[in-house]
């Protein structure tokens, strides 16, 4: 359970600091980082940094088709999550 911890830490900690890059990124009109790399990071444990990156640096928020990628990732978190402990 420690190791899951630690790397759910990493993982988020990671998603933070990639969204961020991209919006300094964005902001400077340097190379962006591709989507769907910030949602593969967020769909193997980062969408808490994710989501916290979203609103606090206020990126990625105004786009409709990443934003609705992203809360179907969470979605699909929250009900393997439910399986999981259900059992």
């Amino acid at each position: 359970m420690k190791y899951l911890f630690f790397y759910l830490l990493v993982v988020n900690y990671l998603a933070f600091a990639l969204f961020a890059y991209d919006k300094e990124k964005a902001q400077k009109k340097g190379r962006r980082v591709p989507e769907k790399n910030l949602l593969m990071l967020c769909f193997i444990g980062g969408s808490f940094g994710g989501w916290v990156a979203m609103n606090k640096l206020r990126h990625k928020t105004s786009k409709s088709s990443f934003k609705m990628q992203f809360y179907a990732i969470i979605i699909v978190q929250l009900l393997l999550l439910v399986f999981v402990f259900r059992r």
